[in-house]
């Protein structure tokens, strides 16, 4: 399969599309997450990256097969300004949208990963496995979830976050200087859990559905 640029797009609820430069996520940014899966909650955030390939703005998820692929469920970040926030205050005026996505997760690669310290680029990375909704203007505060064939999975609050937006902006863009178009994942509480093909998947926040999805083998 071949991939150019314009493949690696995500889209505003005005009808503007804009070109990704860079995936980020923060890890462990959920007390309850980092317990349920035997870590200790970071003192400082700390982040890795997803590959452009990995961009998924459609409604289907496809499973590489003979692997298991966790849901994280999460607010996403888009940033309209390329530069270093001077102060936490000014952080803010780095976000040009806000949407719900799924980091999806090869967990016993990511284990095996750790393990022997290695990074985790390649089990977070593979095509399709970070999906991203329309971006919305207004912040999302309503407590956003995930369900799964109907039952609620995943479900939390911007108020549960360790580090918050700004806490995310300020600390990344002094580290590595954002750019217009870089999507930050900021978290997942807990919850996480495994997709199977055929699996019917809901997101969204409040009473608000963002996206449906179905879930298929990558064979398909």
């Amino acid at each position: 399969m071949g991939f150019d640029l314009k493949e690696y797009h995500v889209r505003k609820a005005t009808g503007e599309e804009v070109l990704v430069r860079n995936i980020y996520c923060i890890g462990r940014n959920y007390v309850e997450h980092a317990k349920e899966l035997n870590h200790s909650v970071p003192n400082e955030p700390f982040f890795f990256q997803k590959s452009l390939p990995s961009l998924n703005i459609s409604d289907t998820i496809y499973l590489p097969v003979n692997r298991e692929i966790h849901y994280e469920v999460e607010i996403v970040l888009l940033i309209g300004k390329s530069g270093i926030s001077q102060s936490v205050d000014d952080s803010l005026s780095f976000i040009n949208g806000f949407t719900i996505g799924i980091d999806l997760t090869d967990r016993n690669f990511q284990n095996m990963l750790k393990e022997k310290q290695l990074p985790w680029l390649l089990s977070k990375s593979f095509s399709g496995s970070a999906v991203v909704s329309e971006f919305i203007d207004e912040e999302i505060s309503d407590n956003f979830w995930i369900k799964i064939n109907g039952e609620s999975r995943q479900e939390s609050n911007y108020d549960n976050m360790i580090f918050s937006f700004q806490d995310q902006i300020h600390y990344l863009s002094n580290k590595i200087p954002l750019m217009v178009g870089d999507l930050i994942f900021t978290g997942t509480p807990s919850g996480v859990g495994i997709l199977n093909k055929d699996d019917d998947v809901k997101i969204g926040y409040g009473e608000k559905l963002i996206n449906s999805l179905k879930v298929k083998s990558i064979s398909n």
